[in-house]
Order: structure tokens, then sequence, then C-alpha cells
């Protein structure tokens, strides 16, 4: 039997796994920040599922987390002086409700933590600004809602007031845009938050000097890679967490940033 097309058939395969898993990239020192926006099941016929992990999918994920000795830490504490080895941070952008409904009893029931990041102005109401995307309306968390999870440990950051893009916003209006959000989150958790994450990832310098001015120390953007010293804490690298992925795609990002090309 002509043993090469099953050899040709083996290194395609090993080409095709190398391009879908990139195991091959170099590990990336550094606290990994992930990014998820929602955890549920329930598709409601959207255009962007990928955007939905699953509440079994999660689990997995929180499960490999602690088998791997993974500790979670709020984004405050992960730039703070006492970040403990092999940290790990869960952030989630929007406020969705099913964060209280189907993640944090998750988180819970592993004595982990999050830090969730909320679009002021539609607190209690909807995911407004997908309107236009034909995406279907999602609850928020209400302010009693993010009072008791602020009560039990998870950290509330912003997400600007009407999740518009910052860079496109004149100066007057992106000053209003985050002065706003800011003092709401300082009146509804009766302290000042810290953190930020740019909606759509879109900033430039003057949204970060904008940020500052507004009171926050630390934000996020939506780029692949690690938490490092000495990196800028206005322009934070966050990893993506998508339906699709599972948990070979997860481990690699925990050491890589990225799964594939």
């Amino acid at each position: 039997m002509n043993p090469w097309p099953w050899v040709a058939a083996a290194g395609l395969a090993a080409v095709a796994a190398s391009l879908r898993y990139n195991w091959w990239r170099r590990k990336v020192p550094g606290v990994p920040v992930l990014l998820y926006h929602q955890v549920t099941g329930d598709l409601k016929d959207t255009p962007l599922p990928k955007l939905k992990v699953s509440p079994q999918a999660f689990a997995r994920q929180l499960d490999l987390l602690q088998r791997r000795g993974y500790r979670t830490v709020t984004l405050s504490q992960a730039l703070g002086p006492h970040c403990p080895k092999d940290a790990v941070v869960l952030t989630f952008d929007d406020g969705y409700r099913d964060f209280l409904t189907n993640a944090w009893p998750l988180l819970q029931e592993r004595g982990m933590t999050a830090t969730v990041f909320l679009v002021t102005g539609q607190i209690g109401g909807y995911n407004a600004w997908d309107e236009y995307k034909g995406l279907p309306r999602e609850e928020l968390l209400g302010p009693a809602d993010v009072r008791e999870l602020a009560a039990q440990g998870v950290e509330f950051g912003g997400h600007g007031h009407s999740h518009c893009e910052l860079s496109g916003l004149d100066d007057a209006e992106l000053a209003a845009e985050l002065h706003t959000c800011f003092e709401e989150l300082s009146t509804l958790l009766d302290r000042p938050p810290r953190v930020l994450a740019y909606p759509f990832g879109s900033y430039d310098a003057r949204v970060q000097e904008a940020a500052r001015k507004a009171g926050f120390s630390a934000a996020c953007a939506t780029g692949p890679g690690m938490l490092q010293p000495g990196c800028d804490p206005l322009a934070l690298d966050r990893i993506m967490i998508k339906r699709r992925d599972n948990l070979i795609d997860f481990s690699l990002k925990l050491t890589r940033a990225r799964s594939s090309i």
C-alpha cells in the first residue's frame, strides 16, 4: 500500500490544526483579562451569537481556571501592588441582567469574582445602542441589582453613559459623556468607580485624557494581550471569549492571548 496519500493527509490535517489552534505561538507573560458580554443559552435569533457564551461553557471555563490554579481578582486588584501570582480577571461589558441570573451563581459557587462595566444611561433599561444592528432587546441590571452585587464583591466600572463611540465625539460631548458616567456610578455605588471600558474598544490619546479627567484611573479596550507591569493603565488589553470557543481555545487564550489567526 502506498503510504504517501496518508502522509499527505496527515500533513494537511496538521496544517489545518495549526491554523485553527495557534499552539505554536509564544506564551505571553502577564495577567489575562478576559472579556465577556453575555452568559446565556437564549440566542433569540440574534445575528451576533458570538457574544453569548452558554452557561454550560462558562462553567467549564471556570472549572478549568480552578484546575490550573488561577485566582480571580477584580481589575482594580490586578492593577494594585498585591496582585497574586496566577491571577485572572473576568470582565463583563454592558451590564446585562443575565450576569446576575446566570454568571454570578456559577462564580459564587467557586468563590470567584468579576468586574462589570455599566452603561449608566441604560441601567435598569435595555441595550438601546444595539437597535440599529437589528439585535434583540436584552434586559440590563437595575440599580438594586448593582447594589446587591457590589455588596457581594463584584467590582463595577463605567462603559460610557450612552455606549457611543467615544473617539467620534467632540471635546465637549466627550467630557460630558465620561463625566456623567463617572458621577452617576459614584452616586449609585456610594464611592467613585476606578475603571472604565471604552465602548466598541474605540479610543485615542484624546479619549484617554478625557477618561483621566473624568476620574477614571484605568481603562480597557478590546485588543488581545496581557496585563503586564509598566503597561499604560488607560490602554489595557483584554482577551475576548466567544461562544464558539472550546476548552482548547480557552486554554490557549489564557497563555497566548489568542487561539487562532
